[in-house]
């Protein structure tokens, strides 16, 4: 089964290997996805709930932060 990671995925390294060509960083590609991101979520879910799963994702940027259910 295909997911939406198999399809975006090869679009974002060829965008990523495009700005790199071009003398962009990854950074400035990563805040229009960002934007975008954005506003396909705008068009189906409350802003209450975009500024909760942005909460969530921040709260654990950490790779080695243990998550609240996990055990040490």
């Amino acid at each position: 089964m295909t997911t939406a990671r198999d399809i975006l995925t090869p679009h974002l390294d060829a965008a990523l290997t495009e700005a790199t060509e071009r003398k962009m960083s990854s950074d400035a590609v990563a805040r229009v996805l960002f934007e975008q991101a954005l506003r396909i979520w705008k068009e189906n879910r409350p802003p209450e709930d975009i500024r909760a799963e942005l909460i969530e994702a921040a709260d654990h940027l950490d790779p080695d932060e243990d998550f609240m259910f996990m055990r040490p």
